[in-house]
């Protein structure tokens, strides 16, 4: 997953290819096909369209290991996702 910084804020981020639901501390929140995932420092993830991230947003070119960020982002999903049916 490619990195990307809000001055001067960095999160990690990944483009949605289908739509997703997320529960944020704000409620439940729907993300749709092009629209990014963000993961903030604190680990919490959120979607935000794609017309607002890429103004607000620019890429890090840094050396990170792209397949060990999908992984990571993939797990908080799925731990997201499983606190969300057990309630």
């Amino acid at each position: 997953m490619a990195r990307y910084r809000s001055k001067p804020v960095v999160v990690e981020a990944v483009k949605i290819s289908r739509t997703i639901t997320i529960e944020t501390s704000e409620g439940t929140v729907k993300g749709y096909p092009g629209d990014y995932l963000i993961t903030d420092a604190n680990g919490e993830q959120y979607p935000c369209n794609s017309a607002k991230f890429e103004k607000s947003y620019e890429r890090i070119k840094d050396g990170m290991d792209v397949k060990s960020l999908i992984i990571r982002s993939l797990r908080k999903v799925k731990r997201k996702s499983k606190e969300v049916f057990q309630k």
